[in-house]
């Protein structure tokens, strides 16, 4: 284990230097602090007994061809965002030796596959959302504050008030959860009352981030999970889904109503399909139900595949609604640009 550990601290020393980074002017915010599901996870599972790996080929081919251990063939939505806001690639927090973490000042990722917002959502070994605070917790408290230019008590506010928390998380609570025919704990509760009890945790969960400095929020919860290339497209499931979808930007209004001098931004991926869907050449794909990759090769033009394999979706489209997302558009509200340039 230490031996793997030390390969994930020098692949991200060569590869995005995000080593002794000093909050400078070439980036939009101090750092981006990474929550969720295999949507945005940079190799977290790498280090976790599961089957929901990403780190062998033909995952990443078009990430310098590097199996690293996210769920695409190249940049999660959590890449293209930090690329955006002039920040390095966030590295897994299991990924970085504990006497280097106090060195990563530009954020972290503590994104697991396989995992969701309550604690019973898992396939295998994963982190719940309520382990990847703690880990974001001990970041704050034990590391943060032995780097040089965070030691002070102000110095550290400011960096946890100015950074952005990007939070991608909700689908699996459905697809290995609530849908589950083997699952009863939430059967007795219809789609409109799971969407509100699974919307409440995550904004108990998000309030200890909160709490720990944390002022500024980007929230994605659910997508369609009813359309894949194993279910395309099962409208009955995309129905007991899309409460949460519907509710989360009156939620996310709610909080920042509620934490004084927050903002928030509400992402819609649910929406983002339906937009492809509906014209799908428009965007430049020429197949959205087909997952690129067919017993184990991946397709060749991958920039016209919508998915990428069973589930999730390629580079090409997460690019998409990264750019939308950014600089404004009905998928994220407010953009996440304007969060980044917000003077809380």
């Amino acid at each position: 284990m230490k031996s793997f550990k030390a390969f994930w601290v020098f692949f991200y020393i060569v590869h995005h230097s995000f080593f002794l980074k000093v909050d400078g002017a070439e980036s939009l915010v101090p750092a981006l602090y990474v929550f969720g599901d295999s949507s945005v996870d940079a190799g977290n599972n790498n280090n976790l007994h599961t089957h929901a790996k990403a780190n062998v080929p033909p995952y990443g081919i078009d990430f310098n061809n590097n199996a690293a251990g996210r769920f695409t063939n190249g940049k999660t939505f959590a890449d293209l965002i930090a690329i955006k806001l002039g920040l390095p690639l966030q590295p897994p927090y299991l990924g970085i030796s504990d006497s280097k973490r106090y060195q990563v000042i530009t954020g972290i990722n503590y994104a697991s596959g396989a995992c969701g917002i309550l604690n019973d959502t898992r396939d295998g070994e994963c982190l719940s959302l309520d382990k990847q605070i703690e880990y974001f917790t001990s970041t704050v408290v034990n590391d943060l504050p032995k780097h040089k230019h965070l030691k002070s008590k102000d110095e550290l506010k400011h960096h946890l008030s100015k950074s952005i928390y990007l939070i991608s998380i909700g689908s699996n609570d459905y697809f290995l959860n609530y849908l589950n025919p083997q699952i009863r704990s939430y059967k007795n509760m219809n789609p409109e009352e799971f969407a509100d009890y699974l919307l409440e945790q995550l904004s108990s969960k998000i309030k200890t981030i909160y709490n720990l400095g944390a002022r500024k929020f980007v929230v994605g919860t659910v997508n369609q999970v009813g359309c894949s290339p194993n279910l395309y497209c099962n409208e009955t499931i995309n129905q007991m889904v899309k409460p949460c979808s519907d509710k989360l930007l009156m939620k996310v209004q709610e909080m920042e109503k509620q934490f004084s001098g927050s903002m928030f931004v509400s992402s819609n991926g649910f929406n983002f399909f339906n937009k492809i869907k509906n014209d799908p050449k428009k965007y430049g794909f020429a197949n959205i139900s087909k997952s690129c990759i067919q017993e184990g090769i991946p397709c060749a033009n991958r920039k016209e595949h919508y998915f990428w394999d069973f589930g999730h979706i390629t580079e090409a489209a997460v690019d998409i609604y990264a750019n939308e997302c950014f600089s404004g558009s009905k998928m994220c509200f407010p953009d996440v640009k304007k969060l980044a340039h917000a003077d809380l």
